[in-house]
């Protein structure tokens, strides 16, 4: 009839829903080698923590969780974590893969996925993260890495088939073991942002320096 336009097919990515995934902000660490918690660093104004949450708050709303684990009653007295639920990792001192462990431990049954990122990317930006989520949507049986130095690193998103394999991690070394177990389910989005993390003194310093 005129007047009446046909409906256009829906894509295929639609099936998987973006208001069925998480973020999980790694934000248990000690920060040895700076000499005080990185998540309270000021940086334009906010600390480094609030950067990662107001990065994730406007795709992912109440659909955050933050790992804490040394320094954590600090933190939260510094910290607006508005609708995100913070969680205490208390295994913390063994290293990222417990943060990881603790955040899929407190997703519902419902997640489709879930985005792991650290608090301590402070280039890394909302934009950034819509694409890791774009991409999965495309192919939401995939693995989404963000490539830089060469490698596959966080942001990452995972989705649910994958949590018992995050469950099963041990180390400091977070997830990239997966990374190469299941790099034919593997997609990688450049993300040279994700090069700057504050370890040290000397990090913040460049952090300053790139920005200013």
């Amino acid at each position: 009839m005129a007047g009446i336009s046909a409906k256009k097919p829906k894509p295929k990515y639609m099936n998987a829903c973006r208001n069925e995934v998480y973020a999980v902000i790694l934000a248990a660490g000690s920060s040895s080698r700076l000499g005080r918690p990185k998540q309270l660093l000021e940086w334009r104004e906010r600390p480094l923590l609030q950067h990662a949450l107001l990065s994730a708050a406007p795709i992912f709303e109440q659909r955050i969780v933050v790992v804490l684990g040394a320094h954590a009653e600090t933190i939260r007295a510094g910290i607006d974590f508005a609708e995100a639920r913070s969680i205490d990792n208390p295994d913390w001192q063994e290293g990222m893969a417990s943060s990881i462990r603790a955040g899929v431990q407190a997703l519902p049954a419902s997640a489709a996925a879930a985005l792991f990122l650290l608090c301590d990317q402070p280039l890394v930006t909302s934009a950034h993260l819509q694409n890791l989520l774009q991409a999965w949507q495309t192919a939401p049986h995939c693995i989404v890495a963000s490539h830089y130095r060469q490698a596959c690193g966080v942001p990452a998103l995972f989705p649910a088939e994958y949590f018992a394999h995050l469950l099963s991690l041990k180390g400091d070394r977070g997830a990239k073991p997966l990374f190469k177990q299941f790099q034919d389910s593997l997609l990688k989005i450049p993300l040279p942002e994700a090069e700057l993390d504050i370890d040290s003194q000397a990090d913040f310093e460049r952090l300053n320096m790139k920005c200013f």
